[in-house]
């Protein structure tokens, strides 16, 4: 025989029930994907990982998110890109993962110009550090998108970089010295001379590798040139070739008196660049890997998730740089800057 539940224990397995159906939409997407097989992820990097790639794992790690990462690494070789490809379509993972310009245009092609037979149109594709996504073509304009192709990008807005100059120090004149085979860097270049008109400031150019291979040897040159012409500060941008040989480029700065501003981290925090406006490379990583929770646990299709890039960035300062030039930061500086010794 059985009896019927009192009302209380009837209101309680009503309660556990709602429970468990709460808990199974408001638990964090984490910790529902914690029990399910690892997210693969094919990751093509330019020279090995960095700190972006820090903040991406650190972002699955955090979240409790397995990921299995398979590293594709160029070692600054784009020749490599292909051979890649074609491995990535022997074994498919779940998503593929791209550092910079060159390797991103590279998998994805521009976007009104995809090949299917080089570059992957099967695959969501997600990117960093591509600096000028819609002026290089690989993001689609305005109103349009890509269906596989999203990311995050990581240079602060031009006029800051100019502003956060001229906060430090007066400038009229910035000397640029770029490899001119980097598309990232001959747009780079073009804004900027673009945004000297509007905000009273000359460029003064000095492409590399316009007639041959870019040269290590051909930056100090460059660099006394610019200076003779009256540059107030050397300007690295997002350029593969210079941020190798950064050190060639701030030491020749500091035989000609010339302080180099960086829109990009290690210029100043691992080379000698004296101040920088920047995206906080672990920063851009944890962006990125939130474009991809939302892709492959969210179910969202990369055309829906927009290129962003950080919403703050990091003023820094090179103490040793700027006291090697005599070029101390005003003291309202201090009060948001950090300072690297």
């Amino acid at each position: 025989m059985t009896f019927p539940r009192p009302p209380a224990f009837r209101l309680l397995g009503i309660l556990a029930v709602l429970i468990v159906a709460l808990s199974a939409t408001l638990l964090p997407t984490a910790y529902a994907q914690s029990s399910k097989a690892p997210l693969k992820i094919a990751m093509i990097l330019w020279r090995g990982e960095t700190n972006v790639e820090q903040g991406f794992r650190a972002y699955f790690d955090e979240n409790n998110i397995p990921v299995d990462l398979t590293i594709h690494d160029v070692a600054r070789d784009l020749s490599r890109v292909p051979a890649i490809i074609d491995q990535i379509r022997k074994a498919p993972p779940d998503l593929v993962y791209t550092w910079g310009t060159g390797i991103t245009s590279s998998v994805v092609g521009k976007y009104d110009a995809v090949d299917p037979a080089k570059n992957i149109t099967d695959l969501p594709v997600v990117y960093v550090m591509v600096s000028s996504p819609w002026k290089t073509g690989i993001a689609a304009p305005a109103g349009q998108s890509r269906p596989n192709v999203t990311g995050a990008t990581h240079i602060a807005p031009l006029a800051a970089q100019i502003n956060a100059i001229r906060a430090y120090r007066p400038m009229d004149k910035i000397g640029v010295v770029y490899n001119s085979r980097e598309d990232n860097s001959v747009s780079n270049v073009a804004d900027l001379t673009e945004l000297g008109r509007e905000m009273g400031f000359d460029v003064l150019a000095a492409p590399l590798g316009t007639d041959d291979e870019p040269s290590a040897d051909d930056i100090a040159p460059a660099v006394a040139e610019l200076a003779r012409k009256g540059a107030d500060i050397l300007y690295i941008g997002p350029d593969n070739f210079i941020g190798n040989y950064r050190d060639t480029l701030t030491d020749a700065g500091f035989a000609n008196g010339l302080a180099a501003f960086s829109a990009t981290e290690l210029e100043v925090r691992d080379g000698h660049a004296m101040l920088g406006l920047v995206s906080r490379y672990e920063l851009v990583g944890r962006l990125a890997a939130s474009k991809v929770e939302q892709i492959l646990i969210g179910g969202i299709s990369p055309a829906d998730i927009p290129v962003e890039t950080l919403d703050r960035f990091s003023y820094l300062i090179r103490l040793s740089s700027a006291r090697k030039l005599k070029l101390y930061p005003p003291l309202s500086l201090l009060d948001y800057a950090e300072v690297i010794e």
